[in-house]
């Protein structure tokens, strides 16, 4: 079977990397408690592959994208999914102005539509998790259990900003996903993307990451395929901005840097608690885990 780029549909691909299926069935027990065997049964492998024109790469079966169980479960055990308040939300609320349409696509608990009021503008979100959508109504937001391709043909070019933040790494037929979020922008509007930062070292460096590995994430983003995207959907990239690492991130690379230079073993652990509040005060990383690209019609 040919392997195709999810982003352009194109058989110009080229093997990456594997993964060993057990080590990434374990890292989703070890950290969450969850079981998700089934996603990869008869595999002993999971393939990284990366398309040679956008540079996006991808996981391979396509088979390994989440379902709606996978979220509900993974809803339950960590508890933190949904963050009330996110740098890149931030970064796209400040680019809304007075009287535009929002539409936000994979809302989630609707944080950032609850915030638009203090631009007077109005938003929708589109969400497929009916526990987010129950709990956006409860804190006053809009949101509709609505498929996207179906809300750009009935609303295209209804929208001032489009946004979607940490949606587009789950996506398998991203090219058409991209296409239907670009449509619903006007002439003139906003799309603002925002997707791990897979250039960064925080992802860079760990690629058993538990949340950025199937079945949670299908692809791989960073700044130079985030570009080729908006270009390729006839869009002008206005900026692509990285976030900056903060504490956190800078902590947990230089844990990795540890396991990298001495293993995963007590040692490193020993290290690592005894060292890393220095750590954490050291310019060791300049970017953190997401980027931001924001195009405009």
């Amino acid at each position: 079977m040919t392997v195709r780029s999810p982003l352009t549909n194109s058989p110009d691909v080229s093997p990456v990397r594997s993964l060993n299926a057990r080590t990434i069935e374990q890292r989703y027990r070890e950290q969450f408690g969850m079981d998700v065997g089934r996603y990869f049964t008869g595999l002993d492998e999971v393939m990284i592959y990366e398309c040679n024109q956008s540079k996006l790469r991808f996981y391979y079966p396509f088979s390994l994208a989440g379902d709606a169980a996978f979220y509900a479960d993974l809803g339950q055990h960590y508890k933190g999914y949904y963050s009330p308040w996110k740098w890149e939300h931030e970064l796209v609320f400040q680019r809304i102005k007075s009287g535009d349409q929002v539409l936000e696509i994979g809302s989630g608990n609707g944080y950032f539509l609850k915030r638009l009021p203090e631009k007077e503008a109005v938003g929708l979100g589109l969400e497929l998790n009916d526990d987010a959508i129950a709990y956006g109504k409860k804190i006053g937001v809009n949101i509709i259990n609505e498929d996207l391709k179906i809300h750009a043909e009935q609303h295209a070019g209804q929208y001032d900003v489009v946004c979607a933040f940490q949606v587009f790494e789950h996506v398998n037929n991203v090219g058409e996903f991209f296409r239907q979020a670009a449509q619903c922008v006007k002439p003139g509007g906003l799309l603002a993307i925002g997707v791990p930062n897979n250039a960064s070292y925080y992802f860079r460096e760990d690629p058993y990451h538990t949340l950025n590995l199937p079945p949670h994430h299908t692809l791989l983003w960073d700044p130079t395929s985030l570009r080729y995207a908006g270009e390729l959907m006839g869009l002008t990239v206005v900026e692509t901005r990285n976030e900056p690492a903060t504490i956190t991130h800078r902590s947990l690379g230089y844990r990795l840097w540890l396991e990298k230079t001495l293993g995963r073993n007590l040692l490193t652990t020993l290290v690592y608690k005894s060292t890393r509040f220095l750590a954490k005060r050291l310019p060791i990383m300049s970017d953190g885990a997401t980027v931001v690209a924001i195009y405009r019609k």
